[in-house]
């Protein structure tokens, strides 16, 4: 698990790689509800079995942030020259969100306990290279 602390704010963060979310968790997805739930459910499980392979069963990111509040930063690295609506990539990772709580890596996803950063795209030339890098931040 790659973590750091930044010198000049003394504040410590955390950064996670994640593969991009499922197409069925897009906003402008037209599917039954029970099958885009299925996919939500898939992918919560994925982040979260991910998030413990990066920082293992304890929830030991809580312990090298410190406490709330945190600021959550995700960068969208996709391949190919295709036009992306950054929000509806924010949207989808919401499944990916509640994983990390899952996991222990962060208490809450309420207002209290966690902001949000403005979500980018990287462009990456191999599609092999896709994922969506978390960053998680302690904030004053």
């Amino acid at each position: 698990m790659p973590a750091a602390v930044d010198e000049q704010t003394a504040k410590a963060r955390i950064v996670l790689l994640f593969p991009l979310p499922p197409k069925e968790l897009s906003p402008n997805a037209r599917l039954h509800y029970q099958a885009k739930a299925k996919a939500a459910k898939r992918y919560r499980w994925e982040v979260f079995a991910a998030s413990l392979k990066h920082c293992g069963a304890s929830p030991i990111a809580r312990i090298l942030l410190g406490g709330p509040p945190y600021r959550l930063t995700e960068t969208y690295r996709i391949a190919g020259k295709r036009k992306r609506d950054v929000r509806n990539l924010f949207a989808a990772f919401k499944a990916g969100e509640d994983g990390l709580v899952d996991a222990g890596i962060l208490p809450g996803d309420d207002d209290s306990v966690l902001t949000h950063g403005a979500p980018k795209i990287e462009r990456v030339a191999l599609k092999k290279d896709e994922c969506v890098v978390v960053e998680i931040e302690e904030i004053a």
